[in-house]
């Protein structure tokens, strides 16, 4: 509601700008100067938060230009999400951003007739936005551009008034754009809206005047005479204006003296400022300067149009910017930013190259006065990012925010250009730049700065990129933290850690201490299974480490130690570590057995080796907590019923090994309880429901996430299954082979090709002797074809033949389908090119993929349907149905040819040179075929459907009265059964209504009883009532009880209280 409410008042502000019109003001309408004032507040029930504010500055920099594809694709956002975005960001800045604007424009031209779109208002305040003021980072020729096609949204939802055409003069006269012919737009805004008056004359002659086409004016001025409109001191205005934008001084000072003539003063703030901007943008500074001596009373608006005037001079005189900006009122200037109109010029000139004029104006601005809860960082922030997006040299944007911070207007400038510059990875050398001018400053640089950059450096720069960057922080006094080691160095060092102890002398030179790098580089030497290494790592460095983040590769590395039956190294590692520990008083050793023991660990059924692993440590004198003994005990009992020596040794051991001064921590678990059912024989459901409960008790969920990602998967829950890649991408979850099939599977499901390759190349290298599943590489091919990539999916398709025997059949028809269906979508040169699809198709039986089927032919003729070519596709048919004995597409064709046969004109006009009469020849053509393949019933039964879905009601009614016309029945039947599931109502309405009263086709009941069995599967009870008051509308008709039954129950079933006169009919209370 607020929203609405906003809306309306942002549009009726704009409109009520737009039509005020006053005699002796400056030449173009007075909402020109809407954007050289300080914006008046929204009521507080319409203001945003604060902390919507702050939300949408932090979001501003990620959405403002289209960046490089993150890993995963963003959800599509609605086009009333893209209106808000781009209504806030209006509301911030009172600016509109012009990609935003791209964005809700492109979705809005995407957007079918029957979904919602903008009203009349919101495209109108669309249209007044297309100015310099609030899209000054855009040339003219791109901002009218964009008008030109919100302008064709307008029309689609309504007439456009006189308001929108004095809104469309304004947008072209502020910039600065000739109009054409006059005339025409005269006579346009003639039709609805009747003969133009002096004001719309005015809006002409400002529009022409503003770019010095006095040609135009002239004979504008000659059109206004004949009407009789008097020449008002505003169109004086426009004249002197005119003749100083065509160059010609003389003919300006003429107008001035007629005004004189005239009896109009010429001494105002008005006209001086006018005359200021001609002799300004002519290069008479001389003039210039003196005209400012005399006159000063000017006003804020005025003030910065004549400073627009003067920066449009060949050469810009910053004595005379200097002096306008020293005229501007005080209580124009004073505030947390720029004023919105000097901020809008500032960018202007950026994008003009001219930084120097930018920083010298911004200089000569008083330095704000922050409140104590005001943000003391948006100060000139816009223009900030305006350098980097118009590529300004690094070093004059550094400069400048420097001497934004020294002068107090930005005091956080220097940290908002460096985190502009962490934004764009594909420049790392801006951002370190950025960093060290912040160190130089003085001030204190966290390590989470230097994130990405480290990425970055990777990226580009491999291992030495990251440790030249290290030295730099290193150089900066910036110490590394442990998140920073663990989270982005560690993981990218794999060859420098490959020798552990060289790769700690290595880190210590570029600033990483032994004891920031001992604990993670240990869990990796573990996780790659080298006992001595890890040992002689903890002997070298006796320094204490956390052992919490070792014990899951630890637990992976005794799988290890079990099954090469190094039970005492592995003791010795443990007892290493134990001395190493930081915790003296928690049970390590405790939740390591613990995690070793997991409920689908070998080892919990082992317990022989349970008990080889608890003898040497206890005989290296390791002790555990008396919960984890008893925890370890219950497991035993558990799993060794059948072995009572066994356990009673184990149960001696673990008395020996007791410690009542060691305690398990509160959140470690004890893996007690009941029978679990293994993820792999649960369903989806209960998968869920025991992922949730595993993250409650804060356990284990790797094998549960690595299994429902599977089956999410197969079940093409395709955002669920992204969700839960995301997951197991947070927690490390260690992939099977399986797994990256499902991660390729999904990649290709969402139509990401660049994914997709990734992680057939990963699932590739990582298990070469894995064979992906015939139908997920065919998908693959099918998303190559899609992708434009015809001949890689060909080689793909051609090596797994050559690599595996193929298996194909009605296995994989769908996937062939699809893939030939892309093909069939491919742009072509040239007409005369023959048909891809069935080279492809040719192709794929002979690798023995497929076979001759109906659906797999059906490409083939799309193919020259999409290529506008009838004549083609008609032909193929034929040559298919002779020599596969198919009739491919034939229903599609049927209805395409009947609807041109009776002179459709849209679909004549998707077939250049094609005519009814032509279509008629055709649509014989193609029932002959038919009839001769499968006989005279059975395209009876098809040519009545494609009578029902493209023909009219005569012609339907006529074949279905005609007692030679003979179908299938059961064929009939069992394609309107299709048709049901399709959802095409309207057609087999139609044709119930056609065969009404002859029963020899097919009964019309049965028809209806078909379609409510359809919604009843579906369980939709709307479709069924509204197919129910169609029906009842029809006198004609005699609704069955059996019908009006199965309808009170599909009511019943979803809690809708039934209508009484269903309940009537179908006589029940």
């Amino acid at each position: 509601m607020q929203r609405a409410r906003l809306l309306q008042a942002l549009c009726t502000h704009w409109s009520g700008r737009i039509l005020r019109t006053a005699a002796a003001t400056w030449p173009v309408p007075s909402s020109r100067w809407r954007y050289a004032i300080k914006s008046s507040p929204l009521p507080q029930q319409l203001q945003l938060s604060s902390s919507a504010r702050s939300v949408l500055a932090s979001t501003r920099e990620k959405r403002t230009r289209p960046t490089t594809n993150n890993n995963f694709s963003a959800t599509p956002i609605s086009l009333e999400e893209q209106w808000t975005k781009l209504e806030a960001y209006y509301q911030q800045h009172s600016l509109l951003h012009y990609d935003q604007c791209l964005r809700l424009l492109e979705q809005l031209e995407s957007t079918n007739s029957q979904q919602s779109t903008l009203n009349a208002g919101q495209l109108h305040f669309l249209l007044g936005a297309c100015v310099p003021e609030l899209m000054p980072a855009q040339s003219a020729q791109e901002r009218m551009e964009l008008y030109g096609r919100i302008w064709k949204q307008l029309v689609k939802v309504s007439q456009p008034t006189l308001s929108h055409y004095h809104t469309q003069l304004q947008v072209r006269q502020q910039n600065q754009l000739k109009l054409a012919d006059h005339r025409s737009l005269l006579a346009e805004i003639a039709v609805f809206n009747g003969p133009a008056d002096a004001a719309l004359y005015t809006a002409l002659l400002d529009v022409a005047c503003a770019c010095g086409n006095m040609r135009q004016a002239t004979e504008l001025l000659t059109e206004m005479r004949e009407k009789n409109f008097p020449l008002t001191e505003k169109n004086f205005h426009a004249l002197l204006l005119g003749n100083a934008r065509q160059g010609n001084l003389d003919g300006a000072e003429s107008v001035v003296a007629s005004m004189r003539a005239a009896g109009i003063a010429t001494d105002n703030p008005i006209t001086q400022s006018i005359r200021f901007v001609g002799y300004a943008e002519n290069g008479e500074i001389a003039k210039s300067k003196e005209l400012l001596r005399q006159n000063t009373n000017f006003t804020a608006p005025q003030i910065v149009q004549m400073l627009r005037g003067a920066l449009k001079a060949k050469e810009i005189k910053l004595d005379v910017v200097q002096q306008l900006i020293k005229l501007l009122p005080r209580d124009y200037v004073n505030g947390v930013d720029m004023p919105q109109a000097l901020r809008s010029l500032s960018i202007q000139l950026i994008y003009q190259n001219e930084i120097e004029v930018v920083m010298e104006i911004v200089a000569l601005l008083p330095t704000p006065k922050f409140n104590e809860n005001q943000n003391v960082d948006g100060y000139a922030a816009l223009i900030l990012q305006e350098c980097f997006r118009s590529g300004i040299p690094l070093e004059k944007t550094l400069e400048f925010a420097l001497q934004l911070k020294q002068r107090g207007q930005n005091p956080r400038a220097l940290h908002l250009v460096t985190e502009l510059a962490l934004r764009r990875p594909h420049q790392p050398a801006w951002a370190l730049q950025c960093l060290k001018a912040l160190s130089a400053e003085g001030e204190e640089l966290r390590p989470h700065y230097f994130w990405p950059l480290i990425i970055s450096q990777h990226r580009t720069q491999g291992e030495q990129g990251i440790l030249s960057l290290l030295k730099e922080m290193q150089l900066m006094k910036v110490e590394c933290n442990e998140e920073t080691v663990t989270q982005y160095v560690f993981p990218h060092l794999h060859q420098t850690l490959q020798q552990p102890v060289e790769g700690i002398q290595l880190l210590n030179e570029v600033g990483l201490k032994p004891s920031q790098v001992l604990g993670p580089l240990l869990a990796q030497v573990i996780q790659r299974q080298e006992f001595d290494a890890s040992i002689n790592l903890l002997q070298l460095y006796p320094t204490r480490i956390d052992l919490v983040p070792i014990l899951q590769p630890l637990a992976t590395l005794a799988v290890h130690a079990r099954a090469t039956k190094r039970f005492q190294v592995f003791a010795k590692l443990v007892q290493a570590l134990q001395q190493h520990s930081t915790e003296r008083s928690g049970d390590f050793v405790g939740q390591l057995l613990l995690q070793m023991c997991s409920p689908q660990s070998r080892l919990r059924q082992d317990i022989d080796s349970l008990q080889r692993f608890l003898h040497e440590m206890q005989r290296l004198e390791l002790q555990i907590s008396p919960s984890a003994a008893e925890s370890l005990m219950a497991i035993a009992r558990q799993c060794s019923k059948k072995n009572p020596q066994s356990l009673e040794s184990l149960g001696k051991t673990l008395n020996k090994m007791k410690n009542s001064q060691l305690s398990l921590p509160a959140d470690s678990s004890t893996h007690l309880g009941g029978f679990i059912k293994h993820p792999r024989d649960m369903t989806l459901d209960e998968l869920e429901c025991h992922l949730i409960e595993l993250e409650a008790k804060q356990m284990n969920t790797r094998g549960v996430l690595r299994r429902l990602l599977q089956l999410s998967v197969r079940d093409n829950r395709l955002e669920r299954a992204q969700e839960l890649l995301l997951k197991c991408q947070a927690l490390g979850v260690q992939t099977s082979p399986g797994m990256l099939a499902s991660i390729f599977d999904l990649n290709i499901k969402r139509k990401d090709l660049q994914k997709a390759q990734k992680s057939l190349n990963l699932l590739q290298t990582t298990y070469p002797g894995f064979q992906i599943d015939e139908h997920k590489l065919i998908d693959y091919a099918a998303l190559l074809v899609h992708g434009q990539q015809l001949e890689t999916a060909k080689e793909l398709l051609q090596q797994r033949a050559e690599q595996h025997k193929i298996n194909g059949g009605d296995y994989v028809l769908k996937n062939v389908w699809q893939l030939l269906n892309n093909v069939a979508q491919l742009p072509h040169a040239n007409e005369s090119e023959p048909n891809l699809t069935y080279e492809i198709f040719n192709f794929m039986r002979k690798l023995g993929y497929c076979q001759a089927h109906n659906a797999l032919l059906g490409p083939v003729v799309r193919e020259w349907l999409i290529r506008q070519n009838m004549d083609a596709a008609v032909a193929e048919f034929q040559r298919l149905a002779t020599q596969h004995k198919h009739t491919p597409l034939q229903y599609e064709l049927l209805s395409l040819l009947v609807r041109l046969g009776n002179g459709n004109a849209e679909e004549l006009a998707r077939y250049p040179g094609l005519t009814a009469e032509q279509a008629q020849k055709h649509l014989a053509a193609v029932t002959s075929t038919v009839s001769r393949v499968h006989g005279a019933s059975n395209l009876n039964s098809a040519l009545l459907l494609a009578l029902a879905e493209s023909g009219t009601e005569n012609q339907l009614r006529r074949l279905v009265i005609n007692p030679e016309f003979r179908i299938n029945h059961d064929l009939l039947v069992k394609n309107c059964e299709h048709l049901g599931q399709e959802g095409a109502v309207r057609t087999l309405l139609r044709l119930a209504r056609g065969v009404r009263g002859v029963q020899r086709t097919i009964d019309e009941q049965r028809i209806y009883d078909m379609l409510l069995s359809q919604f009843v599967k579906s369980n939709n009870y709307e479709a069924a009532l509204d197919l129910f008051e169609r029906l009842e509308a029809d006198d004609e008709l005699k609704i069955s009880l059996e019908f009006l039954r199965n309808l009170v129950k599909l009511l019943r079933l979803n809690n809708i209280e039934i209508p009484s006169n269903i309940a009537l009919r179908a006589q029940i209370r």
